[in-house]
């Protein structure tokens, strides 16, 4: 397999606080990679880096062969790691105005530049996939907030970048919608795209992850498979992390 994103030696602090200290890591095309650790580790502000929601005091990216400089990104830079990233929010970030079908086309049209009727079409084949095909008129205030969070990642699977960034994608969610998001998520890992997941849902992250990511204080205290991470952590951080979270209910969905 090739890299679809190497992060070199990323730094990002605010103020006095390093938030992100010399983060390295690697994700293979295809590939489905999870970020877990405690609040306050560092795991949202590292995706926002990557789509450059946050600037990075230092480092680079390298994503599908291009390298990024990025304390000296230009505006050429910052627009192809936006054009090639797609983010899915804890929040969902759903224009309120526009219904879930206009809420997907937004970025074929704004974006890609892409037509109405090629963007509709796309936009009707993705909410189609989410489960949402009638739903495609509704505005979010009438949609809960499960399938909010399906248009924001059928708006994202729509956009068809090389890698979507997911940051707790069913933190902000009622416990009985959680799984429909999580199939959803699933089925997307199945067509092979290439996903950077922050979640806290540890089950489901042993069932989909290629590679989880242990972060702790800024660093990246460990990584490995699934199987290697839960059961036979290497580090001592990390077995206190998962001694106090419940990994034991893997989903099968």
């Amino acid at each position: 397999m090739n890299s679809m994103i190497q992060v070199h030696r990323l730094h990002k602090q605010f103020h006095k606080h390093q938030v992100l200290k010399d983060i390295g890591l690697s994700v293979e095309e295809g590939q489905v990679v999870a970020i877990i650790g405690p609040s306050g580790s560092g795991k949202s502000t590292l995706l926002r880096c990557l789509n450059y929601l946050e600037k990075p005091d230092s480092g680079a990216i390298e994503l599908g062969g291009r390298t990024i400089q990025l304390e000296k990104a230009g505006k050429e830079d910052i627009l192809y790691l936006r054009r090639n990233t797609a983010m899915v929010f804890q929040q969902f970030n759903l224009f309120k105005h526009k219904t879930a079908l206009e809420n997907v086309m937004i970025g074929l049209t704004d974006v890609q530049k892409k037509s109405k009727a090629e963007a509709r079409q796309l936009a009707d084949h993705y909410l189609d996939k989410v489960g949402l095909a009638n739903r495609r008129d509704y505005f979010p205030k009438h949609l809960s907030g499960g399938q909010q969070q399906r248009v924001a990642i059928a708006r994202a699977m729509a956009l068809n970048p090389k890698v979507i960034l997911l940051d707790e994608p069913t933190s902000a969610l009622d416990p009985e919608v959680v799984n429909d998001v999580l199939k959803v998520i699933r089925t997307a890992a199945g067509e092979g795209r290439t996903m950077l997941i922050v979640s806290h849902e540890m089950g489901f992250v042993y069932e989909i992850a290629d590679k989880v990511i242990f972060m702790d204080q800024g660093r990246i205290v460990e990584q490995g498979t699934p199987r290697e991470l839960y059961n036979t952590p290497q580090q001592e951080r990390t077995r206190q992390f998962l001694s106090k979270v419940n990994v034991g209910d893997h989903y099968t969905i």
